[in-house]
């Protein structure tokens, strides 16, 4: 019986799985305050640092998109950065949400980000593996032997002669990226919502 991916199922799904994280996001912030101060240096580092992360996430995305061009389930790409590592969209992407969560100089909840990141990402993972090992189950087996889900290996890192590169795609996927941009001022804002209210914070994140 031949293996059906819905995509817009599972488009649905990690939708609704990010809301809620956004949720609990929201939540951490407003309830919470970082142990370091603003003027401190370790609240600045980690706040310096995440935007770093955030640039390599969306640097990282766009490299992505010129080797996979739409392609994900139709072609089996094992070059450029899918050669380190089986889903390296979903990696950078993680990179900067950890980038993000460290906007409010907290290591803990930048932690949380980006494992909540890769939780959201798992879920889809395991039915896209589905899908390629049903479309291409000897080469797949070979790749997922060889190459790790997550992790990056850059010892076996190798490259194509040429890629067919879509333009439009490499574009959008370079926008949508940017929204971690917008991610960062957004805390910000709710951290200043929370100082101005004056809502006493329950906790504090390391």
């Amino acid at each position: 019986m031949p293996i059906v991916f819905d995509l817009v199922g599972q488009q649905w799904q990690r939708k609704l799985i990010v809301l809620a994280v956004v949720a609990v996001g929201v939540f951490l912030t407003m309830a919470s305050e970082p142990v370091f101060p603003e003027d401190s240096l370790w609240h600045e580092t980690i706040e310096r640092s995440g935007v770093l992360c955030i640039m390599i996430g969306i640097v990282g995305r766009t490299w992505c998109s010129m080797y996979i061009g739409g392609n994900k389930l139709s072609t089996l790409v094992t070059d450029g950065p899918y050669s380190m590592t089986r889903n390296p969209l979903y990696v950078f992407s993680a990179i900067a949400a950890f980038g993000v969560g460290a906007q409010l100089g907290s290591i803990v909840f930048a932690l949380v980000c980006a494992a909540a990141t890769v939780a959201i990402f798992a879920i889809v993972v395991t039915h896209e593996e589905r899908a390629l090992a049903h479309r291409f189950p000897d080469e797949f087996a070979l790749y997922r032997a060889r190459v790790p889900r997550f992790l990056p290996n850059i010892c076996q890192y190798h490259d194509a002669e040429a890629i067919l590169v879509r333009p439009s795609l490499v574009h959008r996927t370079f926008r949508d990226a940017l929204l971690f941009l917008v991610a960062a001022p957004a805390l910000k804002g709710l951290e200043v919502l929370r100082d101005t209210w004056l809502i006493a914070p329950l906790f504090r994140l390391y």
